[in-house]
Order: C-alpha cells, then sequence, then structure tokens
C-alpha cells in the first residue's frame, strides 16, 4: 500500500509503512489544514505526531513525511505558535522532539490568536482606508456602497469585541474547578 509518510517503527526498521488507519488520521489533519488554509506539511507534521505514542525527534518528521528540512521547521515552528506543537525533552538525547496538542482549548487559542486575530486587526486597518477613500469621493459614492462600508465597520466591531470571550473560553486557565 503507498502511504503519505514513513513509519520507522521506533526506530528499529525505517521505511515501513504506517497502517491504514494511521494514514487516514494523517490525511484528516491534511484535510483540516487545507480548510484553515495552512499547508498539506502542517497537516502532515501534525497527524505524524498525533499518530505517535511517543515524541517524534525533527529528523523523524522529515522522514515520515518526506518535506524538506525548511518545510519541517517551519511548520514546526507555526505549529508551536498555535499551540498545537510542544517541544519536549527526552531523556539522555540532545535533539529535539515534539509532540501534539491534544487538548481541544489549547488548540483552539493558539489558532484564534495566531491567525484570526490578525486578521480582524488588518481588517479594521483596511476599513479605515476604505472609509478615507469614500470620503474624497464624497457625493459620487453611491448610498449603497456607503452602507456597505458601514456594515464592514460593524461586522469587524462585532467580531472585535466577541473574539476576547472565545478566547476566554478557549483558555485553558478557564477551566472549570473540582466541584465543590
Amino acid at each position: 500500500m503507498d502511504t503519505l509518510f514513513q513509519s520507522d517503527n521506533h526506530g528499529d526498521n525505517p521505511g515501513i509503512s504506517v497502517s491504514e488507519v494511521e494514514t487516514e488520521i494523517v490525511l484528516l489533519f491534511i484535510n483540516l489544514a487545507h480548510a484553515l488554509g495552512l499547508p498539506k506539511s502542517h497537516g502532515e507534521i501534525f497527524g505524524i505526531l498525533f499518530c505517535s505514542p511517543e515524541p517524534i525527534c525533527f529528523d523523524d518528521v522529515i522522514t515520515r513525511t518526506g518535506i524538506s528540512k525548511g518545510s519541517a521547521s517551519q511548520g514546526l515552528r507555526l505549529l508551536q505558535r498555535i499551540n498545537a506543537v510542544r517541544q519536549v525533552h527526552v531523556a539522555r538525547d540532545r535533539r529535539s522532539f515534539f509532540e501534539p496538542e491534544l487538548r481541544m482549548r489549547h488548540l483552539l487559542g493558539g489558532f484564534l490568536r495566531e491567525t484570526v486575530e490578525p486578521h480582524i486587526q488588518n481588517g479594521a486597518n483596511h476599513i479605515n482606508h476604505i472609509e478615507k477613500l469614500a470620503g474624497q469621493n464624497g457625493d459620487d459614492l453611491h448610498p449603497v456602497l456607503h452602507e456597505r462600508i458601514l456594515s464592514l465597520r460593524s461586522w469587524n466591531q462585532k467580531a472585535s469585541g466577541l473574539l476576547p470571550w472565545i478566547l476566554k473560553l478557549a483558555s485553558p486557565s478557564n477551566r472549570p474547578g473540582p466541584p465543590g
């Protein structure tokens, strides 16, 4: 069976194909990465880590996915920034090892902070620019277009006000305490 990546089965047999189940899990994460606008390699990296019972070193990420060192490094950095992956220490080994974040709150919060929040901020700047252009056109601006620009401002303000609430809900520190 052709697979998208290779498993070293704990380093004993490099090149042995991973199971069909693992392949399907990795495909799921590739599709999710695509839906989120992330490169395929990011989904592959997360899928490999997700399937592994042990942390995986950087070189094994490259070997198992077949991606370049640059793509692997870039993917791991982004996945770390969005809290999808964390670097861990393995005793008596100086290499960099990684494992997936399995808590949805961490994944969602990191993704929103790293991807959605900057878009909302950039959107506000862009709307300011649009409003400035509209003001320069004065009476030449169609009334419907003027209303649509007001809608854009309102949408951006609502999203900007809603995001902190969503981030708070997704925050790991917002876990309910023990019943008491």
